[in-house]
C-alpha cells in the first residue's frame, strides 16, 4: 500500500479507510498509519468512530469489511444494475412532478431514468448536479436548466459543489437517490461530499422524494444524506422485501410502491 503523506481531512480519511478495508478485506493499525501520516491513536479514533456507524469490525490492532456494508460501483456497472427495477420507480416518480414545478435532481442511474420520463412535462426549471442529465434534459426538452458549479469527480458525472455557496433558492421538490436506505441511518451514500451536497439541496427544498430500488434497502454506506423524518417519500419498486418495507412504514415513511413489469 503506497504511502499518503498528505494533509486529508477526517471525513475524508474514513471514507479511504473504508475504500482500503473493502479493497483488501482486513487491514492493521500501522498499515494506516505509514499510509495517511498520521498517529494510532488518531486511526483508531477513526476506526472507533466507523465502528459505531455499522461500517467496520474492529478486531485486534486492525479492522474487517463488514459484509452488510455497500460501497459504490462503477458507474458503467451502475447502468445495467436493476433497470427494470430503476424504470418502475422512474414511471411512478414522475407522477408526482406538475408542470410548471421548480425542482432539483440528483445523481445516479435512477434518477437519470426519472429525468428520461419528464420530457413530456411543460414549464419546468430544473436544478441540476450531473452533466449526464443536463445533457438529457437540454437536449429533449425546453426546460429552464441550472447547473450548480464545482469540481467534476474523476470517471464519475455528479460535480462536487463542496465548498461552492449554493444558490438562495426555494425549490418545490428534490428527487434524489442513494446506495443504502435503512431505519436506523436513513438515506446514505457511500461519498461524504455528495451527501453533504444532497442535504444542503434538501434545505432548499418543499418536498423530498427519494428514489431508491430494492436492493439498497438493509444496506448503510459511509454518509447519511438524511434521516427517514426528513424524507416525504420513498419510491420504490415491488420486489423489495415485505418486511423491509413495514419496517420503514413502522418508522413513519410514506411509500409509493411501483410495480415492475
Amino acid at each position: 500500500m503506497e504511502e499518503r503523506r498528505q494533509t486529508v481531512f477526517a471525513e475524508e480519511r474514513k471514507q479511504q479507510i473504508l475504500e482500503l478495508i473493502s479493497k483488501n478485506q482486513k487491514i492493521v493499525v500501522p498499515e494506516l498509519c505509514n499510509y495517511f501520516g498520521v498517529s494510532p491513536s488518531t486511526i483508531r479514533n477513526d476506526l472507533r468512530a466507523l465502528q459505531e456507524n455499522g461500517l467496520i469490525t474492529r478486531t485486534h490492532g486492525g479492522a474487517i469489511r463488514n459484509s452488510k456494508v455497500s460501497l459504490e460501483p462503477p458507474p458503467v456497472t451502475k447502468q445495467t444494475q436493476m433497470l427494470r427495477q430503476k424504470e418502475a420507480i422512474a414511471r411512478a416518480a414522475v407522477d408526482l412532478v406538475d408542470d410548471g414545478d421548480i425542482i432539483a435532481i440528483g445523481s445516479g442511474t435512477t434518477t437519470l431514468e426519472f429525468a428520461r420520463k419528464l420530457i413530456h412535462k411543460e414549464k419546468l426549471t430544473v436544478v441540476l448536479n450531473d452533466i449526464r442529465l443536463a445533457s438529457f434534459l437540454e437536449e429533449h426538452t425546453n426546460f429552464t436548466l441550472f447547473m450548480l458549479g464545482g469540481v467534476l469527480r474523476n470517471g464519475f458525472h455528479y460535480v462536487n459543489t463542496a465548498g461552492t455557496p449554493l444558490p438562495r433558492v426555494s425549490l418545490d421538490k428534490l428527487f434524489f437517490t442513494c446506495n443504502g436506505l435503512n431505519a436506523a441511518m436513513g438515506a446514505t451514500v457511500p461519498d461524504f461530499h455528495l451527501a453533504a451536497n444532497v442535504a444542503a439541496i434538501l434545505e432548499r427544498s418543499s418536498q423530498a422524494v427519494l428514489l431508491c430500488d430494492s436492493s439498497k434497502l438493509g444496506s448503510v454506506t459511509f454518509a447519511q444524506i438524511a434521516p427517514l423524518d426528513q424524507l416525504d417519500t420513498i419510491v420504490i419498486d415491488s420486489d423489495a422485501d415485505p418486511d423491509d418495507l413495514r419496517e420503514l412504514e413502522a418508522q413513519g415513511a410514506e411509500l409509493i410502491v411501483a410495480p415492475v413489469e
